[in-house]
């Protein structure tokens, strides 16, 4: 059952977010658990006929997931619509959140901005339906988020949810590559751990974060043959071509315990690293682009109390993939029966 009413509220938010009076209120179960899916990389198309067929199947598969799996919100991390006309594909997507009523939040990749429509447009169409999370800020676009998992008999948060905005491509002369996370959404997201942890009575409050592109410390972590870890790379990873330090101010602020990406579709892997996990979800589209792993979702099941989390990649035929969980800055394969 999904575990949220309909409550005015309001989220802090990186700039000036303009938020609606009615959003959804996230909080953990009566059996004190709260369940995230994230889709990545979707690449919907509808450009040609074949492109379209295959978004078909896409879209199939979040229908058949939030239907066995129940998630009490889904995050999407970016590189959703990648074809024009690009504002059928996003509200036939966002139809299927609003007729299953399940929460949502969107981050955006880098390709979501090269179709037809503008971001400021794309933040348009997302905050317009009521299952939405997201909020605009000061430029109209989709602002950085941070979202409350209230307690199951309480009204305070026993989780915190970040949806950062990764950008795209790099827009300073002479540097090419992907972009990065500004020093303002830094010092944006060391600052609201530390009023939370304030607020908290000095203890950290559990985290996680969601974006698109890659940090450059996941290729160390996952190059490292001393930290725990689960999946596959099939390729190399692709980060930002500068680092801002947002992986520190994660380390330092004694909150982020996970963080999980896209963009890179040949790759699942987590892999624990100072205290967090740095984790991939499994690419969740279809033949759009390239891809070479069988299509799938990530789900995290969260417990109330626990600085931890169960995760697992279900794929289409049902089958659960990389079931794990990290806890105590480790991460342990949890055996699947057949």
């Amino acid at each position: 059952m999904n575990k949220w009413i309909l409550s005015a509220c309001a989220f802090f938010v990186w700039g000036a977010a303009s938020v609606r009076a009615q959003q959804p209120v996230l909080r953990f179960g009566s059996d004190k658990t709260f369940k995230i899916a994230q889709f990545t990389d979707m690449h919907l198309d509808p450009s040609k006929p074949r492109r379209l067929a295959e978004a078909e199947k896409t879209f199939a598969r979040l229908d058949r997931i939030l239907a066995a799996e129940r998630p009490d919100l889904v995050v999407f991390t970016g590189d959703v619509v990648t074809g024009s006309p690009a504002e059928g594909m996003w509200r036939r997507l966002l139809d299927t959140m609003a007729a299953r009523k399940v929460p949502f939040c969107v981050a955006l990749g880098n390709h979501d901005s090269e179709q037809d429509i503008s971001r400021q447009q794309i933040g348009r169409i997302v905050t317009s339906y009521p299952e939405s999370l997201n909020a605009l800020d000061a430029a109209g676009e989709l602002a950085d988020r941070e979202l409350e998992v209230l307690g199951s008999g309480s009204r305070r948060p026993a989780l915190l949810l970040y949806c950062l905005d990764s950008h795209s491509e790099s827009l300073l002369d002479g540097v090419e590559g992907y972009d990065w996370f500004r020093p303002e959404q830094v010092a944006w997201l060391r600052d609201r751990c530390t009023a939370r942890r304030t607020a908290n009575g000095g203890r950290a409050v559990p985290s996680l974060a969601f974006f698109h592109i890659v940090l450059p410390e996941y290729l160390s972590a996952w190059r490292n043959p001393s930290n725990s870890h689960i999946g596959r790379a099939a390729e190399d990873e692709c980060p930002g071509a500068l680092n801002t330090g947002m992986f520190a101010a994660m380390v330092e602020s004694g909150s982020v315990m996970g963080t999980f990406v896209g963009h890179d579709h040949d790759i699942d892997y987590l892999v624990a690293d100072k205290g967090i996990c740095l984790g991939y979800g499994r690419f969740s589209g279809d033949n759009t682009t390239y891809n070479n792993l069988r299509p799938g979702v990530r789900l995290l099941l969260l417990t109330e109390g626990e600085r931890g989390f169960e995760t697992w990649i279900r794929e289409d035929d049902g089958r659960m993939v990389d079931h794990a969980r990290f806890a105590e800055g480790k991460i342990t394969e949890i055996a699947v029966e057949r």
